[in-house]
């Protein structure tokens, strides 16, 4: 393994005195059919220093919101420059979150984003798990660039199943400094954060994972943010750099029992459900617990370009929403876990929103951030 695809981290904490529950928010790419989620969150930060001053969820923007990313900029100006970040901090991070599906636990890292590629058939050292959508890159990159921080919601996938890299350090946790703590807002569990001491073991472990065997070496693989961190490196791309190399994320171990795989379902507005129905008949095709390898490709090929399609987290809320006039779901079955980094060899992926990582209150929420 390239040493430089992984980095020690660089990384600004709220300063004493900050809210945390107020300060950090889900992923913004989350509730993206539900803007009174975000409408909630807005209402209970008010005007305390939040991280969801510095992000733009997509539930607004695909509203029509504005162009918000001078604001966002000029958000990030005002904490930087205004005491509500604690000095700079070097090192890795232990994560640990506590939701209703049990305790999962991460490690913050930087990884170099030269061995990043989302493109069809590559082979890097950290791939995505699904298809990149290539024009949702742009309007993040608006965002991103001329950003005095990075908050990343990105989440890898290691393949560890000896539990080498991450479950020794939180066994040793208690000997850790706490660097954070606090419950998380609307309904998303506890985050607690661990400064970890030393950073030998974390490398030494990297380079005895199972999944660097072989021919076709993987190091990580994206399982939440794919699109993030396709934007980060378009970033890099136009601008190489040092400081635009890398991207700060959270590594979780493929096999921690928290850690729990379920189907994205799709939304569908304006589509004649008779139509959809016969001709997924016609192809074999299982619309209602089908496989998402089947459903997806056919849903591309026969969707009039008039069809909104929306992903939702969670079968009670597509049942709630498909419930409204005009609105047709289709629920999917899960992806077995285990099978996901066999799916990645020769340069393969599934179909873009095949999985999700746990219901949508388990997602990443901001805490970490990292000056650019």
């Amino acid at each position: 393994m390239k040493t430089s695809a992984v980095q020690v981290p660089r990384i600004l904490l709220p300063a004493g005195g900050v809210d945390l529950k107020k300060w950090s928010v889900v992923a913004c790419d989350q509730f993206t059919a539900q803007p009174e989620y975000w409408d909630r969150a807005d209402a209970f930060v008010g005007d305390a220093p939040s991280t969801l001053r510095l992000v733009y969820p997509e539930a607004h923007f695909l509203l029509g919101g504005k162009d918000r990313a001078p604001e966002i900029h000029a958000a990030m100006r005002d904490y930087l420059n205004g005491g509500v970040f604690a000095p700079e901090r070097e090192g890795f991070i232990l994560t640990e979150r506590t939701t209703a599906s049990g305790t999962r636990v991460g490690l913050m890292m930087c990884v170099d984003l030269s061995e990043y590629d989302f493109s069809v058939g590559a082979q890097p050292l950290i791939r995505p798990t699904e298809g990149t959508v290539v024009d949702r890159i742009p309007p993040r990159v608006r965002i991103r660039k001329g950003a005095a921080l990075e908050l990343p919601h990105v989440m890898l996938l290691v393949d560890d199943p000896d539990k080498t890299l991450i479950e020794p350090l939180y066994d040793r946790r208690g000997s850790f400094s706490v660097l954070y703590d606090t419950e998380l807002m609307q309904g998303g569990g506890h985050l607690r954060g661990y400064a970890v001491p030393d950073s030998g073991p974390i490398y030494s472990a990297l380079q005895g994972l199972p999944s660097l065997r072989g021919e076709d070496p993987v190091l990580f693989a994206v399982g939440d943010g794919n699109h993030s961190l396709a934007t980060a490196r378009q970033c890099y791309l136009d601008a190489p750099s040092e400081a635009t190399r890398y991207a700060l994320v959270e590594v979780v171990n493929l096999y921690d029992d928290a850690l729990i795989f379920e189907p994205i379902h799709r939304l569908l507005h304006g589509v004649d459900a008779k139509a959809l129905e016969e001709a997924a008949h016609a192809r074999g095709i299982r619309l209602q617990h089908g496989d998402v390898r089947k459903v997806q490709p056919f849903l591309d090929e026969w969707l009039p370009k008039e069809v909104e399609v929306d992903y939702i987290h969670g079968e009670d809320t597509l049942r709630e929403l498909a419930g409204k006039p005009g609105y047709y779901g289709i629920i999917l079955d899960k992806i077995e876990k285990e099978t996901l980094f066999g799916t990645l060899v020769g340069g393969h992926v599934l179909p873009r929103k095949s999985f999700s990582m746990g219901e949508a209150e388990e997602k990443r929420y901001y805490m970490e951030c990292r000056a650019l």
